[in-house]
C-alpha cells in the first residue's frame, strides 16, 4: 500500500509541477527560461514514470497479499473463529 500511495503521490506531484514548469517556460521567454523548462520537464517526466512503476508494483503486491491471505492455513483459522 505504501508503494502504491508513494507512486500515486509522485504521479500527482509530477503532473502539478509539470504544468507549472510548462507555464514558467512559456512566460519567462528567452533561452534560459526555455532551457530550465526543458530540464525541469525531463526530470518531471522521469518522476512520473517512477510513479507509474511504483503504482504498478503496489497493485501487484496488494493482489499477491490478497491471494496469499486466502490460501494460507491462518486464513482458515481466522474465518473459523469468525463463524462461531
Amino acid at each position: 500500500m505504501i508503494c502504491f500511495c508513494t507512486g500515486l503521490g509522485l504521479l500527482g506531484l509530477s503532473w502539478l509541477l509539470g504544468v507549472s514548469s510548462a507555464f514558467t517556460a512559456a512566460f519567462a521567454g528567452g533561452l534560459a527560461g526555455a532551457a530550465m523548462g526543458v530540464a525541469g520537464a525531463i526530470v518531471l517526466m522521469l518522476s512520473a514514470c517512477v510513479g507509474v512503476l511504483l503504482m504498478f508494483v503496489g497493485i501487484i503486491w496488494i493482489i499477491l497479499r490478497v491471494i496469499a491471505d486466502q490460501t494460507g492455513d491462518e486464513a482458515k483459522q481466522r474465518y473459523k473463529n469468525v463463524q462461531r
